[in-house]
């Protein structure tokens, strides 16, 4: 089955090994990743043609694999060899960058042993600025618990309440949501992870509920480079009134400012720009970004 693309992204894809036309890359209506979740995936970075942290991020998308009981049958270096051959084909410096990992069409059983492990590699342009003013709406679902899926695990099985919960924040006029865990503690947003700061200060849930971020990573060490302290720990609603600034981090939002979180009983409003902007310019310096 065909079907139509609104628009074409790039000009190749890499998939099992070959490079595809845009066009032909498809896959069957009984693939077993489309019925049951379970792919893995990553997202990326190029600036200026390189990508940042590229082997952290393949290292981490064939651990999620194994998480997965996805037996991938492409090394790292094979797989970064991939990618950097797709933006080179695709003639892309500044791009976001989709490699994943899926199980096939061999069966709709909810498991089988004969199902084949696929994985593609998928480039577009992209260097968008930064952004700020993010408003965060407190969504009622709540993360999976990490007796449920592996927390580590950057799995399409983990993104459907996320998808759910940013869904239900934006048609009530908001941008994006705030998760919270099973324990009613501070998560992330539906996407990305979530800071907190004040004056020489920044605050950021533990991630060991969740998947710790490596732009959540970046930040917290270039933050420590500036001399701002960073600590790591529980948080709760009601905790984050004393801050006075607040920001998102992840590969694909890079550091978004928030300038207010609504919930039911309330919001809370930020202010303090200054610290946000001058976490976005040092990132933009470590990572290579045209600004």
């Amino acid at each position: 089955m065909n079907f139509k693309l609104s628009n074409k992204m790039s000009d190749y894809i890499w998939i099992n090994g070959e490079i595809v036309p845009w066009e032909e890359a498809y896959v069957h209506v009984l693939t077993h990743s489309l019925h049951y979740a379970g792919a893995v995936y990553e997202g990326e970075r190029a600036y200026n043609g390189k990508i940042f942290k590229l082997m952290e991020h393949t290292n981490r998308l064939l651990r999620s694999a194994e998480s997965m009981h996805l037996k991938v049958n492409f090394s790292a270096n094979e797989i970064n060899q991939a990618t950097q051959e797709v933006l080179r084909l695709n003639n892309l410096k500044d791009a976001y960058v989709r490699p994943l990992i899926w199980r096939g069409a061999e069966t709709l059983g909810a498991y089988n042993p004969i199902l084949k492990c696929n994985i593609l590699v998928l480039a577009m342009e992209s260097n968008p600025a930064f952004k700020s003013g993010m408003r965060l709406y407190v969504t009622p679902w709540r993360k999976v618990g990490v007796e449920s899926m592996p927390p580590q695990c950057k799995s399409s099985a983990h993104y459907a309440m996320m998808t759910v919960s940013q869904k239900l924040a934006q048609d009530l006029g908001y941008d994006d949501a705030l998760i919270l865990d099973q324990y009613d503690d501070i998560a992330e947003s539906s996407t990305t992870n979530i800071f907190f700061g004040k004056e020489g200060l920044i605050v950021t849930p533990i991630a060991d509920r969740f998947l710790d971020g490596i732009t959540r990573q970046t930040v917290i060490e270039i933050a420590r480079n500036m001399g701002i302290k960073v600590i790591e720990e529980r948080l709760l609603l009601e905790n984050i009134a004393q801050y006075d600034s607040c920001f998102l981090t992840g590969t694909s939002a890079e550091v978004r400012g928030v300038s207010s979180i609504s919930y039911d009983n309330g919001k809370v409003e930020f202010s303090n720009n200054k610290l946000v902007e001058m976490l976005q310019q040092e990132y933009a310096k470590v990572v290579g970004k045209t600004l």
